[in-house]
């Protein structure tokens, strides 16, 4: 018996070993946790905007710690170069910095933490161990699209980088595009074009998009979550050729006239008219990835999609009438969401929704006829005259702060006032751009411009710069000195401020007029 008590105890011991030194084992990893842990190392976890190309759309950007922090020592020591306006405000572990204003276009900053104390070691007012930090990333280029008109770009897309001063022709030769709109990231672009070979000429254009040959790095989304899983960085990037083009609507059946895309990407809306019926006609909506369908609503003029992507303002009747976008089984033309009477035409809308310029033309009250005017409509039902001309208003598009409104108009004016003559017709249109400021309800003539039929403003997305292309070749102050001699360029960047911190205290003033040594229409900004 004691000869099986034993070796019953052997065959046990190894199992006792393992247990112990498993105790052991959790006995030390406890104890390091209650001894060490107050004093691990605290650092930076994650940068929201580490290694990221930054637009105007991007508010702010998180900081999240290993550790709970101490406020004040984390933003007495926060260093960005070049510095940025903003705010800071704190969740538990996660610091985030909202800009003031959006971040100027081909920039790099950098983002520096080089001490900093947790949130327990400041209690107690003990030395704290911190892993100095330093992020970078950058905001978009300075770029633009513009409709060739001369040599090989004419008719033809093409992207100037006023960083690497390079051009490149985005569109084959047999495309006449004649108009095109960027994608929110400008990695690619929608247009319409026709084939030079077809016989029909402009009735027979498509919708195209066409790549840019920019790899966008937009930011982690962090209000919803969206951000690529962690393994796509393992998988191979695949880099977007230049110039890739896909039909996205033929013109089988229906012609294709005026387009919007909408501020996600994920919608274009297409007015079109059947060709064997022409009292067919209406907007078309184009989901990405889905098949094309009608919207089933009365027809209407001049549209825009909104800044929530997901409903149209068209120009209905008397008015400007608010569309649901959403696809449903049709049932006859749905209501509008709303409907805002007497007003013609929407230029603009600021990307909150707050705010929509649009246009009266005052046909119903006498003593403003042959007159327009330019209200301010907010979401709150106010609506206010920012400017009324005798000519026509051309343009009006809101600058990122929301803060200035910036207006292409025209004044009718005497012939001989110009000319020195009475000869010709009596009345001449004078463009003119103009800003409004919302703060201080002051409207400022900017510059006085050619007399011609078309003119084409695009405001930059950091709101510093604006584009012009125009058919004449001079451009003069309010007070009609030349600023330049005749270059016979009509295309023109127009600086508004001197750097993004003139643009918080001061008002726009044009700083020069300076022409691009090439020709072109409809020069447009990346966003």
């Amino acid at each position: 018996m004691p000869s099986r008590r034993s070796s019953r105890r052997q065959r046990q011991y190894p199992l006792d070993r393992w247990a112990v030194l498993v105790m052991a084992a959790l006995t030390l990893a406890i104890s390091g946790l209650i001894f060490f842990g107050d004093h691990a190392t605290a650092r930076v976890r994650d940068f929201s905007w580490q290694h990221r190309q930054v637009g105007a759309e991007d508010k702010a950007f998180l900081l999240t710690f290993s550790r709970p922090m101490d406020p004040a020592s984390v933003e007495d020591n926060l260093t960005i170069v070049p510095a940025i306006p903003g705010k800071v405000s704190w969740a538990g572990r996660r610091m985030a910095y909202t800009l003031e204003a959006p971040l100027p276009y081909g920039e790099s900053f950098s983002v520096t933490l080089g001490q900093a104390k947790d949130r327990f070691s400041a209690e107690d007012d003990q030395p704290s161990q911190f892993e100095a930090f330093q992020g970078r990333f950058q905001t978009r280029k300075r770029a633009f699209l513009y409709i060739g008109s001369e040599q090989e770009e004419k008719d033809r897309l093409v992207l100037a980088d006023l960083e690497a001063q390079e051009r490149t022709i985005l569109t084959p030769a047999n495309l006449m595009v004649l108009d095109f709109e960027p994608y929110p990231l400008g990695d690619r672009v929608v247009f319409s074009a026709s084939d030079i070979n077809d016989s029909q000429g402009l009735l027979n254009q498509n919708i195209y998009t066409v790549t840019t040959g920019i790899v966008p790095a937009p930011p982690e989304d962090f209000t919803t979550g969206s951000a690529q899983p962690i393994w796509s960085w393992l998988l191979p990037q695949k880099q977007p050729e230049t110039g890739e083009i896909n039909l996205v609507l033929d013109h089988q059946n229906y012609q294709n006239l005026k387009f919007d895309l909408s501020p996600d990407g994920q919608t274009i809306v297409v007015q079109r008219v059947n060709q064997q019926n022409p009292a067919d006609f209406g907007p078309w909506v184009v989901p990405q990835g889905k098949a094309p369908h009608p919207l089933e609503t009365e027809p209407g003029g001049d549209f825009l999609i909104a800044p929530d992507s997901r409903s149209l303002v068209l120009l209905q009747g008397e008015g400007t009438a608010i569309i649901d976008l959403a696809e449903r089984p049709s049932s006859g033309p749905r209501q509008p969401l709303d409907f805002l009477p007497n007003y013609g035409r929407v230029f603009d809308i600021t990307d909150d929704g707050t705010a929509a310029a649009m246009v009266n033309f005052n046909q119903d009250d006498p003593e403003k006829r042959f007159t327009e005017s330019l209200f301010l409509v907010t979401n709150r039902g106010q609506e206010e005259e920012v400017a009324r001309v005798t000519g026509a208003v051309l343009d009006a598009q809101f600058d990122p702060t929301h803060r200035f409104l910036y207006i292409l108009a025209s004044e009718l004016i005497m012939d001989g006032s110009i000319k020195g003559d009475t000869d010709g017709e009596p009345y001449l249109e004078q463009p003119l751009l103009m800003v409004f400021d919302r703060e201080s309800q002051d409207l400022t003539k900017l510059l006085l411009l050619p007399q011609q039929q078309r003119i084409h403003m695009s405001l930059a997305p950091d709101g510093l710069s604006l584009l012009l292309d125009l058919d004449s070749n001079s451009l003069g102050t309010a007070e009609l000195d030349p600023l330049q001699e005749n270059t016979e360029q009509p295309m023109w960047l127009i600086p508004l401020f001197e750097d993004a911190q003139q643009r918080l205290t001061a008002m726009p003033q044009v700083l020069s007029t300076d022409p691009f040594p090439f020709r072109g229409i409809q020069a447009t900004w990346l966003p």
